[in-house]
């Protein structure tokens, strides 16, 4: 190659396009709302993952147990960044596993939910059709709309589920999310938004007396203020917010293959809890 080719080969642009000129920003997407994105989901991987299955035609490459994973992207992390956006519990009524389409049969809010009983034969929450116990059984359902965050500050929309087993670490880290104030100017003491700290989410193995699990491990990192672009994240945070609140994005919640269903404290709400409560 001579010298004039190398030259060419390598010569670098000075022509460069603005993208984030206006009539570039956003240019091919005007059809695409919030409704026509997919809302990926972060994961815990297990055995019975089929993206950690030799074999499946899921399986993706390097990723192990205990490692969380990106649904969409297949992307995996030791652990992760996440800033909470929004929270709300659902219950979902699902047919056995290998029945029917593998989608929910129903989704309820905690007002609409019938009452339930636990079966002693496969430990679900089951209601009562014609004095039968339904052959569906439903699952109370922590749903965390949350942003993943990269050290430079970037992001990504994700969301994540907790359930049976996971229930009670959403409650610590509801509770967690709520302890953390700021005193105002005049001296008032208010709750800080969910979006206005970063919580590092690892994986850790849990068991009883007859299985074992991988769990979720939450602790609070830091404000997002200590991050690069604060007013960016938080912006994209309200906007999510705005989204799931409003509907344009509602996902249906995937199954999560936890293979703790023994054992596990009824937190369906008794007469006794509704006197109580009252």
């Amino acid at each position: 190659m001579n010298n004039v080719a190398k030259k060419k080969k390598n010569e670098i642009t000075t022509n460069v396009i603005d993208f984030s000129s206006p009539s570039m920003v956003g240019a091919g997407f005007e059809n695409v709302n919030a409704s026509e994105l997919a809302i990926p989901f972060l994961k815990i991987a297990s055995s019975q993952t089929p993206e950690v299955k030799k074999g499946n035609t899921k399986h993706v490459e390097g990723l192990e147990e205990g490692m969380i994973f990106n649904s969409v992207t297949k992307e995996f992390y030791n652990g992760i960044m996440a800033v909470p956006c929004f929270f709300r519990s659902r219950f979902v009524e699902w047919e056995k596993l290998g029945e029917g389409t593998g989608a929910p049969v129903k989704i309820y809010t905690p007002e609409e939910v019938p009452p339930l009983l636990r079966s002693e034969h496969d430990g679900e929450d089951h209601y009562m059709i014609d004095g039968q116990l339904s052959k569906t059984y439903i699952v109370r359902t922590a749903e965390y709309f949350v942003l993943r965050l990269n050290d430079d500050g970037s992001f990504e929309r994700a969301e994540i589920i907790m359930q049976k087993t996971q229930y009670k670490k959403s409650r610590y880290w509801n509770t967690m999310m709520m302890n953390q104030k700021t005193n105002r100017k005049d001296g008032t003491l208010v709750t800080l938004p969910t979006f206005a700290n970063v919580y590092n989410m690892k994986a850790i193995r849990e068991s009883n007396n007859k299985n074992d699990w991988w769990g979720w491990n939450i602790k609070l990192e830091k404000s997002v203020n200590g991050y690069p672009n604060p007013r960016n994240i938080v912006e994209e945070a309200q906007h999510f917010y705005k989204l799931v609140v409003s509907g344009e994005i509602d996902p249906s919640p995937e199954v999560i293959n936890d293979s703790d269903t023994q054992g596990i404290k009824n937190i369906t709400p008794t007469k006794e809890d509704a006197i109580l409560g009252s």
